[in-house]
């Protein structure tokens, strides 16, 4: 008895002794994860490439599997060699590579220069050096389009973008060394110090936060405060623009501190430079830094009523509630998280970000992530746009929806639509529009069109195709829309206003002459105006405008809750800011004339929400200065939180969703590019220009040539007989009368409303500016210094010339109401 009794104490010690093993393995698999989770996910796969040039490896490319055309030309620029030859290094991580192919195109894919199959490449250490003979059939300071095709046979054809030029400018290696010296001082306060002749600081700054350094900053904010940072691995160089005597370069690379309890922070950074290229010196003309912390989940950072995300940008966080505000759902640095308030448990819920590769790939971050909605259990609807860095979509430029279901712990892929646009620019569309309605409807926008997806039959339909700029808007919840029939530049004979929650849509229409134009919304009333036909605004020949003679705002349900309308005054503009709506108004003065009138202002009633950053607060460490933190109305006790991923990515219902809409002429659009980035675009020039002009930018058309630069202006330039070197330019301007013109190998540009300074690039580049006097008629800029301008009357043939300063007001005077051309080869 007593040595059963002793047998079943030993079976129950080990019992006992295997429980608590388990559970032990079991918190430090949690406390594991707690430090670093990652998302059930094919690791990544796709080979990257490298140009090699200026003696080294640069312009990381990564491979797409769907055929981009030109869509992400703007990623990089490679300058070839003097023989015209171009080296690249590709890090096919174990791919097999059969062949390698390649293009050479106009940027606007009309011309084929080049087609060459590789019949040889050198295999070194894990790594394929090649190099591509391009013919010699470029021309000198052009950019073209090469489109480089990898054959594998495992991943099929894989194809990388980048623009290349020919040139003899040998001053891009210095500026591309300047650049990762600068970025590399910023780490030692001494060193830095010798960079201090190249800031602007100004005290009107912002410098409360780490997450965004400029030019104006102070030194204390380029030196990382103090902090005590350090870079990891290498610093990555992509050259962006050459163009002239202007050269774009940015750096990306990782940051980390290390922590008293032996922990350490990472953060992803990007420094951007522009500079401009002096015999005496490099001058810089515009600096940006832009830092994000990544978030890793550890327990600590769960504390009080606050979810620490720390150092970022503004447009790197964004937190949705459920309907009780008991689930939260934040997006940081492309990671999607959830938590529960009641439970104090958190999930990492989807991320491309990985544990076991280099990061180049899984950490690439040409994506971003949407929340649609948030349930009181938990379940998120999500979308995943951009190039998708891992799993079975790797390499394509797309739109993922997802569902994550709490009481499964997985992630189902509802849909996946391939798109061929750049992110930046996908990101513009669904910044704008990606509403899941109550009625099982996903709407969302892309390239020019809106598109209602039926989550159940994955079956789609176009709600609005052929979009305009200012011919559509959207509620700032995404919940209305509204857009005008037809593609008329001042407004159509119907409005469709649409509840994307209940897909009820109403028309707003009446009066044969009246056209309808959508203004925008103040919360969800919607605002538009009404002109009449005949009314167009005239100015030298060119239309400017159609003044509205009457402003109405109706509610959700269309009904009407304000209108606006004077007597002989009518309403040139809208704005609408913080819940008032700001009028800019004209009287009459002939049948095609106008002159401004006072400003009037309409303020909403109407409860306004506080946007992007609402549940997302800050305070001021006096170390690490502005902190961002997730706002929790409960406390979270660190060591009671609870950090899990998914345990699966499901595909088993996915469709693929061809996003089609009608045949359609596209948008003459004008592209604005600084920093390294996307700014933005305008079918009218001089908005494209304001947008590209603080941050020393570019202008391009709808191509990608470039065809303004604020930077590569020669310091003075004559254009002598204009009427003679600019016989195209002078031929366009007769019957001028859109916002831009292709003819006889040469753009013409309304660029009304830009002023004196801006449109001397045009003459540096060879092309006279029409400057229009009144009634149509026009004189010629045709030359300039640091001092004067050179003006040329067409109808005397005389020139004079007049001080900047006297001209700038003289052509103000008149309403700086210029054309300008660039020649096209």
């Amino acid at each position: 008895m007593n040595r059963m009794m002793k047998k079943v104490g030993i079976l129950s010690a080990v019992f006992i002794a295997a429980i608590a093993v388990y559970f032990m393995w079991e918190q430090k698999s949690e406390e594991k994860s707690d430090a670093m989770v990652y998302t059930s996910m094919e690791e990544a796969s796709l080979p990257v490439v490298y140009t090699e040039m200026f003696g080294r490896k640069m312009n990381l490319l990564h491979g797409y599997t769907q055929d981009m055309k030109q869509a992400v030309s703007r990623e990089a620029l490679a300058v070839l060699s003097e023989d015209g030859s171009m080296d690249i290094n590709v890090s096919d991580y174990g791919s097999s590579l059969q062949g390698i192919e390649y293009e050479v195109r106009s940027l606007d894919l009309s011309r084929l220069v080049e087609r060459t199959s590789l019949a040889e490449w050198k295999q070194e250490e894990g790594e394929i050096r090649a190099r591509l003979p391009i013919q010699n059939l470029l021309k000198k300071d052009k950019e073209y389009l090469l489109i480089l095709t990898l054959n594998t046979s495992d991943k099929g054809k894989l194809f990388y973008y980048s623009r290349i030029m020919w040139t003899d400018n040998a001053n891009a290696k210095e500026m591309i060394d300047f650049a990762l010296d600068f970025t590399t001082r910023t780490f030692d306060y001494e060193q830095a110090r010798e960079l201090t002749t190249y800031l602007e600081t100004s005290t009107s700054e912002d410098n409360s936060s780490l997450g965004y350094v400029s030019i104006r900053s102070s030194f204390s904010q380029l030196t990382w405060a103090g902090l005590d940072m350090k870079p990891e691995g290498e610093i990555r160089a992509t050259l962006k623009d050459l163009n002239g005597i202007m050269c774009t370069v940015q750096l990306k690379y990782n940051v980390s501190r290390a922590l008293e309890d032996g922990t350490s922070e990472l953060y992803e950074a990007e420094d951007n430079f522009t500079m401009k290229w002096d015999s005496r010196r490099i001058y810089l003309m515009d600096f940006e830094r832009n830092t994000n912390q990544v978030f890793s989940g550890q327990k600590e950072l769960f504390s009080g009523k606050r979810i620490m995300l720390g150092i970022a940008g503004n447009d790197q966080m964004r937190m949705e509630k459920s309907p009780s505000g008991t689930s939260l759902a934040y997006v940081v640095n492309r990671d999607l998280w959830t938590f529960d308030q009641n439970s104090g448990h958190g999930i990492k819920v989807f991320s491309f970000r990985s544990g076991e590769d280099d990061g180049l790939r899984s950490s690439y971050d040409q994506h971003d992530i949407k929340v649609l909605s948030v349930s009181d259990s938990g379940d998120v609807d999500f979308l995943v746009y951009g190039y998708m860095n891992r799993g079975i979509h790797e390499g394509s430029m797309g739109i993922a929806m997802y569902q994550y279901k709490n009481e499964n712990n997985a992630i189902e892929e509802r849909f996946f639509s391939p798109v061929t646009l750049s992110f930046e620019l996908l990101k513009e569309d669904i910044s704008q529009l990606a509403h899941l309605g109550t009625n099982g409807m996903l709407y969302l926008m892309a390239d020019q069109a809106v598109y209602g997806i039926d989550l159940n039959s994955n079956e789609y339909m176009v709600l609005a195709d052929s979009l305009i700029e200012g011919g559509y808007a959207v509620s700032s919840t995404e919940r209305h829309f509204a857009w005008q029939e037809g593609r008329g530049l001042y407004g159509s004979g119907v409005i469709h206003f649409m509840d994307l929650d209940t897909g009820v849509k109403r028309d707003i229409s009446g009066g044969e002459k009246n056209l309808y134009r959508p203004l925008g919304f103040v919360g969800d009333d919607f605002i538009y105006g009404i002109t009449r036909e005949g009314d167009m605004w005239v100015q030298n020949n060119r239309p400017k405008d159609a003044p509205m003679y009457r402003i109405e705002i109706v509610d959700q349900e269309g009904k009407l809750v304000k209108e606006y309308e004077h007597e002989n005054v009518y309403i040139a503009d809208v704005s609408v800011e913080d819940g008032r709506i700001h009028l800019t108004q004209v009287v009459k003065t002939g049948e095609q004339s106008y002159m401004p009138s006072r400003p009037d202002t309409i303020v909403s009633t109407q409860e306004l929400s506080d946007g992007t950053l609402e549940g997302i607060g800050w305070y001021a460490d006096q170390d690490r200065r502005k902190l961002y933190f997730v706002q929790l109305e409960k406390d979270a006790v660190s060591r009671d939180v609870k950090i899990t991923v998914p345990k699966k990515v499901s595909y088993e219902t996915t469709g693929i969703v061809e996003l089609k809409a009608g045949d359609r002429t596209q948008e003459g659009r004008f592209y604005a590019y600084g920093g390294g980035h996307y700014l933005g675009s305008s079918r009218d020039f001089t908005d494209a220009l304001e947008l590209a002009y603080e941050k020393m930018g570019v202008v391009a058309d709808q191509t990608q040539e470039v065809v303004w630069n604020r930077v590569n202006r020669p310091p003075s330039r004559n254009i002598k007989e204009p009427l003679k070197a600019a016989v195209p330019f002078v031929n366009g301007l007769e019957g001028f009368s859109g916002n831009r013109s292709y003819g006889e190998g040469i753009l013409l540009m309304d660029a009304r409303g830009c002023t004196l300074s801006q449109i001397l690039y045009f003459i540096g580049r060879g092309c006279p500016v029409a400057a229009y006097t009144g009634q149509g008629g026009y004189v010629l800029i045709s030359g300039y210094d640091q001092y004067n301008v050179t003006i040329y009357n067409p109808q005397t043939g005389d020139s004079q010339k007049m001080g900047l300063n006297d001209a700038a007001a003289h052509f103000a005077g008149l309403g700086n109401d210029f054309v300008c051309g660039v020649f096209m080869e």
